[in-house]
């Protein structure tokens, strides 16, 4: 019920819907397989069992969707068809206990081990409830293969109709689905908090980080910097002309461009680098342990690749960049400051080029070409 009420949120945590009709299916199954003496056996033994099966796989094709895996749901249902024809012939045709005993038993071990190896191999945090909630699968799926194993000799026919087992099943299907649940609205509460962090971290159309976001981080490099007298470089972007774009081409193809901008630079950062959406058009990329030539040499290669994304855009769209380096004492804002004086020499130098800003007894403006091919 509670992941059914999360489901009718409309809250955007994956494999919500799955993990709700699963424990719906299981729940529903279980209640007949646990009123199979005053039940008909088309509800007591066929409906039932298929009802477990089809919850299985639901849970499973949860789980895969959450981590962002490839779902089998289809291979799933099509596993529950076989599993319900079966039983029904082993119940009408050929009765034997035996042969549902090992139906159900190789069904549930296949598809508890496929949740146990979804969620034990790497994937999003919680790493810990993750690893709980597969080590219960994985559990549950070797007792299931030795159900199996044992049902193999005719001679445990008798325990197999006792009581204490059947009791023992039940058990262990409510305690499954108990901590399944449980673990599950871990999951989603961590979901929403991780959800949550990052909306207050990104810009919600570029995909950059906002300002807020990276001024934290900004910060925390730059002491580093002072601290251990690392190499830190900024480079301060512009789009070239992006007013004209949008008053000719609307600001839905001006986000567009933004877009593929931003695109174009998170596809080339490595994954210490921090890049930002400063202003409208304005960019900022913080490159740590990065000197002012490598710096340069990054800008360059950012303002050439948009140039022919921009291209294929139908646009000529061109990018100035201020590049200035850390300096002892430097805050982000004179850092930023000598980057923004950098770009102000770029726009105008006739923009579409790279302005480096050197600290020289007061300020020099240094081109690209300058910087990576000295006289």
């Amino acid at each position: 019920m509670a992941l059914c009420l999360v489901n009718r949120q409309n809250l955007p945590v994956p494999g919500v819907a799955r993990w709700a009709i699963g424990h719906v299916f299981g729940a529903i199954g279980m209640i007949f397989s646990a009123a199979r003496d005053v039940l008909p056996d088309i509800l007591g033994i066929v409906a039932s069992n298929a009802l477990i099966v089809l919850a299985l796989v639901f849970l499973l094709a949860g789980f895969e969707q959450f981590v962002g895996r490839r779902s089998w749901v289809r291979a799933g249902l099509v596993l529950a068809g076989l599993v319900t024809a079966t039983l029904a012939y082993f119940t009408y045709i050929q009765p034997s206990i035996v042969a549902r005993v090992m139906v159900m038993s190789l069904a549930s071990a296949l598809l508890c081990g496929g949740m146990a190896l979804t969620l034990l191999r790497p994937g999003p945090s919680p790493v810990l409830v993750r690893q709980i909630c597969g080590i219960v699968n994985l559990a549950l799926s070797l007792f299931y293969v030795v159900r199996f194993y044992v049902a193999s000799g005719e001679t445990f026919t008798d325990y197999f109709t006792g009581a204490t087992f059947i009791v023992g099943v039940h058990l262990f299907g409510f305690v499954h689905q108990l901590v399944l649940a449980f673990t599950q609205l871990i999951l989603i509460s961590e979901w929403l908090n991780a959800d949550l962090k990052r909306q207050a971290s990104i810009d919600p159309l570029t995909g950059a980080l906002n300002r807020r976001a990276f001024t934290f981080l900004a910060g925390k490099s730059l002491s580093r910097s002072e601290r251990s007298n690392h190499s830190l470089s900024v480079l301060l972007c512009d789009l070239d002309h992006f007013k004209r774009v949008n008053d000719t081409r609307g600001h839905a193809f001006g986000d567009q461009v933004l877009c593929r901008f931003a695109s174009v630079v998170l596809s080339a950062l490595r994954v210490e680098d921090s890049f930002c959406r400063y202003g409208g058009e304005e960019f900022v990329t913080l490159l740590p342990d990065t000197g002012p030539e490598e710096a340069v040499a990054v800008a360059e290669r950012l303002r050439r690749a948009y140039e022919v994304e921009a291209s294929a855009l139908g646009i000529n769209g061109t990018v100035s960049v201020g590049v200035a380096y850390f300096i002892s004492g430097d805050t982000l804002e004179s850092l930023i400051g000598r980057a923004d004086l950098a770009l102000y020499q770029a726009k105008t130098a006739g923009r579409n080029c790279t302005i480096l800003a050197r600290d020289d007894a007061g300020i020099a403006f240094v081109p690209a070409r300058e910087v990576l091919f000295p006289a």
